[in-house]
């Protein structure tokens, strides 16, 4: 009977014309997804957690201020109906949307986003997310115990509050992380430590079951603000970390997605029954080799051209990588809302490459040494590859692995001639692009120490720029300013993969981080062994 009420209300809602899809009359029943990333969930809180495996699960129990959109490629308001911005740039004031309730039956109100950013920076331990909070005035006074309160957020009244920044920047960047939803007090007080473990949110699902290194159960929030959403009536996270064990289980009709790494992405490519079913993103994370240009030939920009030109990274990811990579352009991935589309990558053009070399006056060629991980895909067995093409431009390569640690403490010594690895580009273009502005440490991300003044300039005008599109024209600048002068060679962009069964709807391409699902959005058709009979 439950169902059947359901469906003959979503079925007159849809025939209304009230944006729900008609297809919303077959909805409901139960998704199997995956937890994938570790044999556990240490907390459902997710103001005390970094972690993927634990905020790709939370991220459908709560809700924070912004959330990213798919279809912007960047986020978008998702607590508040209208947002205001001061002259100055750095207030924000912010009207709640109406209907929004805590799974408690609690309405939310202005002072929950109050207590939820003073309860991240006053945690103890402080919460791992709490750096997204800092760009608020009395941001570090609060975290540091020299304030009471958090002087820059300002509740006006239950449905108004405003933000005040330290500086210019766009706040959806910050606040739409899911280590940053919104709690509700009470529930926090009276659970105290349980909370991560029996979680009240506002998201579109209410948490149900934890069996811990096995699975969690959310089911259907019946009080969720959007309309007619979510359609399923529970989902469930496997956490299931061996990729092998997640296609069995996926073969075989128990899950109902998952996602695909490399080893299994070529047989779902040359699968007919889930070929088209496959949802593929160009993640927000770039993988490159850093030069060091305190190895004289490195210094040369003619040089780091030349290797650039000699390398033919399309044939590397299409063949060697098995097409499971994006062909590269510049430092921001195609998915970054400052990707230039207009704009190539270097391309393979060997002859060019040889040219450089001797102008640059290393046409005899030189030894060099490329250190990287045994990661497959960003990792010494690419290296060798990249040995290959060099070596018809008289660069000799010689490839050392070593372990993850040891890398990074190689890079931020300056000990090293060229690193391969990958590097997240995004979400937010300005800050991806300010790793390599002159003013950042390597121990902020610019290893190389890359010092462009031209460069600099574009993002300090960027970072004055209150006009977003003008402000998105300066970053596409600085982007191939960047590319140009070759302090890293690019090979491509990660590609993440969720594999869905046929009868699965409404997935998306989520470049931040692909199982960072909006399940709201989610269906099972009639077809599914999960579908409501």
């Amino acid at each position: 009977m439950k169902h059947s009420i359901r469906k003959s209300l979503l079925a007159c809602v849809a025939a209304l014309g009230l944006g729900i899809p008609l297809h919303a009359a077959e909805m409901g029943g139960s998704f199997n997804f995956v937890a994938p990333y570790d044999g556990s969930i240490l907390t459902l809180d997710p103001h005390r957690t970094s972690k993927q495996q634990d905020l790709l699960v939370a991220n459908n129990i709560f809700r924070s201020l912004y959330m990213w959109s798919v279809e912007d490629q960047r986020p978008m308001p998702e607590l508040a109906k209208h947002v205001e911005v001061s002259e100055d740039g750095l207030t924000y004031t912010y009207t709640l949307k109406d209907g929004m309730k805590f799974h408690n039956g609690r309405e939310m109100v202005a002072s929950d986003i109050a207590y939820s950013y003073e309860r991240m920076l006053t945690m103890d331990p402080v919460s791992p997310n709490s750096g997204h909070i800092q760009v608020i005035q009395g941001g570090s006074e609060l975290q540091n115990g020299e304030a009471d309160s958090l002087t820059g957020v300002k509740v006006i009244d239950d449905k108004t509050f405003s933000i005040t920044l330290t500086e210019r920047i766009d706040p959806a960047y910050q606040f739409f992380r899911p280590g940053t939803a919104i709690v509700p007090k009470e529930e926090v007080e009276r659970l105290g430590d349980q909370f991560g473990l029996t979680p009240v949110g506002s998201g579109p699902f209410v948490f149900k079951e934890w069996v811990k290194g096995s699975e969690v159960t959310l089911t259907r929030n019946p009080d969720y603000y959007e309309q007619g959403k979510p359609y399923l009536d529970s989902v469930v996270f496997k956490i299931m970390q061996e990729g092998t064990s997640r296609d069995i289980a996926f073969r075989s009709k128990e899950l109902d997605a998952i996602i695909v790494e490399a080893p299994q992405y070529q047989s779902y490519k040359n699968d007919p029954d889930y070929a088209d079913n496959l949802i593929e993103v160009a993640e927000m994370f770039t993988r490159l080799i850093v030069w060091n240009p305190d190895y004289e030939p490195l210094a040369n920009r003619k040089v780091r051209q030349a290797i650039s030109y000699a390398i033919d990274e399309k044939t590397i990811n299409s063949r060697f990588l098995k097409g499971k990579a994006y062909d590269p352009v510049g430092w921001l991935p195609e998915s970054s809302e400052a990707f230039d589309k207009n704009a190539t990558g270097f391309g393979y053009d060997l002859e060019k490459a040889k040219a450089l070399m001797a102008e640059a006056g290393y046409e005899e060629g030189f030894e060099i040494t490329i250190s990287g991980t045994a990661n497959g895909s960003y990792g010494v067995a690419v290296a060798e590859v990249i040995g290959q093409y060099l070596s018809k431009i008289n660069i000799s390569v010689k490839i050392q692995q070593l372990e993850g640690g040891i890398l990074y403490d190689n890079m931020i010594a300056g000990d090293y001639q060229g690193i391969i690895w990958s590097f997240g580009a995004g979400p937010e273009p300005l800050a991806a692009l300010k790793r390599w502005h002159s003013t950042t440490q390597n121990t902020s991300g610019n290893y190389p120490h890359y010092n462009n003044p031209e460069y600099d300039a574009l993002l300090d005008q960027a970072l004055e720029e209150s006009d977003p599109a003008a402000r998105v024209e300066l970053l596409k600048k600085a982007d191939a300013v960047f590319r140009d002068d070759a302090a890293v060679w690019i090979f491509n962009y990660n590609k993440a993969v969720l594999a869905a069964q046929p009868w699965t709807h409404g997935l998306k391409p989520v470049a931040i981080e692909i199982m960072y699902q909006d399940l709201a959005d989610v269906w099972v058709d009639s077809t599914s062994p999960r579908a409501p009979k």
